[in-house]
């Protein structure tokens, strides 16, 4: 990992391992119109459209972020367009790890084949 500074959601952060902060604990006894239970891909994008249509949301993920998971790594095509829509673009663009430059494919036996 890279260890310049990053900023995201407006912090510097060293590392990319770094956990992103994501809010408080709600109370016990809040109110939501809508709780989405995992913070991947899907998730994340049906928590910020309800936002974003006036609904008061949870978004839940057991994990803290980032995380070392292959889940949207990779988004492209019509997929792009969503985080473009959602207004998380430039933020995406921002992390160290945006462009990706070669794929690392490695089999059960050891054998790899990396794809440039």
């Amino acid at each position: 990992m890279s260890s310049a500074c990053s900023v995201v959601r407006g912090v510097t952060v060293e590392s990319w391992e770094m956990p992103i902060d994501t809010g408080e604990v709600p109370a016990d006894g809040s109110d939501f119109d809508v709780i989405v239970v995992g913070g991947g891909p899907g998730g994340s994008a049906a928590a910020a459209y309800n936002a974003l249509n006036g609904c008061k949301v949870l978004l839940i993920e057991k994990n803290v972020w980032p995380r070392d998971k292959v889940c949207g790594d990779a988004v492209g095509g019509k997929s792009l367009s969503h985080v473009e829509e959602l207004g998380v673009l430039p933020m995406v663009q921002s992390t160290p790890y945006y462009q990706v430059d070669s794929i690392l494919f490695g089999s059960a036996s050891g054998s790899e084949v990396r794809v440039m």
